[in-house]
């Protein structure tokens, strides 16, 4: 007797270690994920994920497959971002994370970093989905009047750019970058 009550002891806590440790690794995942984004390195950033990358903002779901997401990335990766994770909190299967991002896009559209809440799901120790489950800054107003006035502008004085917010390629975010450069440097001269 004493020995089965032993060794549901040695079972018992060899669970609840193997517990702790898919917590601590759910985290440092993340945290390599936002790591790996900072860096821009792409390779890390899918090796985060399952199988597809699943990306999604409230009720709009993204689903790439590896190979497609590299276009988005290198969009996204233009523009220099910069990602802080302010809160990280493992929420059963499940971690909830708090994280800032700033780049140039965003600081010109919203005029400062975009904080959002965001839900990880996991599947066999891999990330399988990312789900932004509410906005804590994001001016919407600001966000909506700057992007206006920029497509305006360069519709009007540089249209060899128009279409620039439409094209999620490379060439279209050096493009998006030339057009708010273009805009400040002539709203600067302007003053």
């Amino acid at each position: 007797m004493n020995k089965v009550f032993i060794l549901l002891c040695i079972a018992t806590i060899a669970i609840s270690c193997h517990e702790k440790k898919s917590e601590v690794d759910k985290v440092q995942i993340i945290e390599d994920y936002i790591g790996a984004l900072n860096e821009g390195d792409h390779g890390i950033v899918i090796e985060s994920f399952s199988d597809s990358v699943r990306l999604n903002e409230m009720d709009y779901k993204s689903v790439f497959s590896k190979e497609d997401y590299y276009s988005l990335f290198q969009w996204d990766s233009t523009f220099v971002p910069k990602y802080q994770i302010l809160d990280i909190e493992q929420k059963g299967e499940d971690v909830e994370i708090k994280v800032s991002k700033k780049c140039t896009r965003i600081l010109f559209l919203n005029e400062e970093p975009i904080i959002t809440k965001e839900l990880v799901k996991f599947k066999r120790s891999k990330i399988y989905s990312i789900t932004i489950t509410d906005y804590e800054v994001f001016n919407d107003g600001k966000w909506s009047g700057n992007r206006a006035n920029l497509v305006s502008w360069i519709k009007t004085h540089h249209p060899e750019l128009d279409g620039f917010l439409i094209d999620q390629s490379k060439r279209g975010a050096l493009n998006y970058l030339k057009a708010i450069n273009l805009y400040q440097n002539n709203k600067s001269e302007a003053q």
